[in-house]
């Protein structure tokens, strides 16, 4: 006869460790893919102005070049966490574009608090 302990296997344990895992992974870049979206949507759609022949968001005004830099960093979060997801039968893969995603949102996330600090500290 079989005796069977209530406490779970080894695997059970590992399985359900991966799996919350794997869900809290898949929660965050969709959180990501859904942020990083909307912020790229909500910079074209705010006032702007026009700085050399380019649309400039007011916020980032006088300083294109720092908008230019959140834009394509908010861009590079969204091709990151968006790649993370579509490539989730390959580990190895996903977590380069996983790492990916998250440095370009954390540079994102700097370079909007620069802008910040330049704004009000050497307001044009």
């Amino acid at each position: 006869m079989n005796s069977v302990s209530p406490e779970k296997s080894l695997q059970g344990r590992l399985f359900q460790f991966l799996s919350k895992d794997l869900i809290a992974t898949l929660c965050s870049m969709k959180s990501m893919v859904y942020i990083s979206s909307t912020t790229a949507t909500i910079s074209m759609i705010i006032p702007q102005d026009i700085v050399d022949g380019r649309p400039v968001p007011v916020f980032f005004r006088g300083r294109p070049t720092i908008y230019h830099i959140f834009l394509s960093c908010t861009l590079f979060a969204f091709l990151g966490s968006f790649s993370s997801l579509m490539v989730q039968h390959k580990p190895r893969v996903e977590r380069v574009f996983r790492i990916y995603a998250v440095a370009s949102m954390i540079s994102a996330l700097v370079t909007l608090l620069y802008a910040t600090v330049l704004r009000f500290v050497a307001p044009l």
